[in-house]
């Protein structure tokens, strides 16, 4: 299945879904008992915290073909949010325009005017694999890169990932399509230190795995050559370990959009059980903090630059740390920018611009992306 379609359900299916439906009051009280205390406690900011939590109920809640059951298509998502910017007067800028992937079922969604832009993006949305991308995605690209950011003073295009969803598509198919992008823009004539790339969540561990295909190409993924470093690459809020045992996870499991449980379940739907395993001796290419980061050496020969942020009140912030500390250690001969954002769960940059509001992540990834994409 297409993450540009609908899935078809059963008629036991639609009664599974309609079971679960009627579990989410139940899960709401659960959320206002045991994480709102914590929230409150954290200092962590209401608004964006109950935006949070109507994704951890459906990431939650829900498996992934009832996920893509109740989320409108990556297609149709992009195509409605460029109507609703272009009635917003964003004429010159803004219009339909998607590039399909030769040889596979992934498309590039552009935001921007890629026939005028002398910089560029390739965006690798989150959603835990399993979830199309959120209206607040694509306002993120236009806020912090094209309307705004690096846009301010030059014209900047963002490529936006349409890719396969699990379980229709598992690693490494991702990573498969994140390489077509990236070869499909360089062959357009877009030079490797005009671009960054990056992405947030499921995005940010897309990101993880291409910045290892590059430097170590995984084997039933075609190669990408660069002829130069990339601009640079931006980790946002990253999926990078299946590990679950970590203080974090105990500390915020019941305040952040992501828990154990979601993990464990949205593991097993976009990972075979062989590359969910730690390794002992060497890099993991899929879950970075599960092997030897020694390959972050490396990164100053793929890419100028490295953002790397992650909230201070989420699951993922002790596997987040041990990476971003890892690269700024591994990495001297680059700017290496990891933050800890205080006061954050998991995606507040996603949060904040599906609210439509230019808030503090969203002002750091313009400032690091203005800093990085200079003429």
């Amino acid at each position: 299945m297409k993450s540009t379609t609908i899935p078809t359900l059963s008629v036991f299916e639609k009664l599974g879904l309609a079971v679960r439906i009627l579990l989410v009051p139940g899960t709401i009280v659960g959320i206002l008992i045991r994480g709102l205390p914590l929230a409150i406690k954290h200092k962590i900011p209401l608004n964006l915290w109950f935006s949070c939590m109507v994704g951890r109920i459906l990431l939650g809640n829900f498996n992934p073909r009832q996920i893509q059951f109740l989320c409108t298509p990556t297609i149709d998502v992009y195509t409605a949010w460029i109507k609703k910017q272009r009635d917003q007067g964003h004429h010159t800028r803004l219009n339909i325009d998607i590039e399909p992937l030769a040889g596979t079922d992934a498309s590039v969604m552009w935001i921007g005017n890629r026939k005028k832009a002398s910089k560029f993006v390739l965006f690798l949305h989150g959603g835990g694999y399993v979830a199309p991308p959120l209206p607040g995605h694509l306002t993120w690209c236009w806020e912090a890169y094209v309307n705004g950011g690096p846009g301010v003073s030059q014209e900047v295009a963002v490529a936006v990932l349409q890719y396969t969803l699990a379980p229709s598509g598992k690693y490494p198919d991702q990573l498969r399509q994140a390489s077509a992008a990236l070869n499909h823009l360089l062959q357009s004539g877009v030079s490797p230190c005009d671009l960054i790339v990056g992405g947030d969540s499921a995005g940010g561990n897309l990101t993880a795995q291409l910045a290892y295909h590059l430097l170590h190409p995984h084997p039933a993924v075609p190669e990408v050559k660069l002829q130069s470093p990339l601009a640079g690459m931006f980790l946002v809020s990253p999926w990078l370990s299946d590990r679950t045992n970590t203080s974090s996870f105990k500390n915020y499991g019941n305040v952040d959009m992501l828990s154990a449980g979601l993990l464990e379940r949205a593991s097993i739907h976009s990972f075979s059980s062989a590359d969910l395993k730690p390794k002992v001796n060497g890099a993991h290419p899929a879950l970075a903090v599960d092997g030897d980061l020694s390959w972050l050496s490396d990164l100053p020969t793929i890419t100028k630059a490295l953002y790397v942020t992650v909230g201070g009140c989420e699951v993922f912030c002790d596997a987040v740390v041990e990476f971003g500390k890892a690269a700024q250690e591994k990495c001297r001969s680059i700017p290496v920018v990891f933050e800890v954002g205080e006061r954050e769960c998991h995606d507040f940059i996603l949060i904040e611009n599906q609210g439509e509001r230019v808030g503090d992540a969203t002002e750091r990834m313009r400032k690091w992306a203005s800093g990085i994409l200079l003429d």
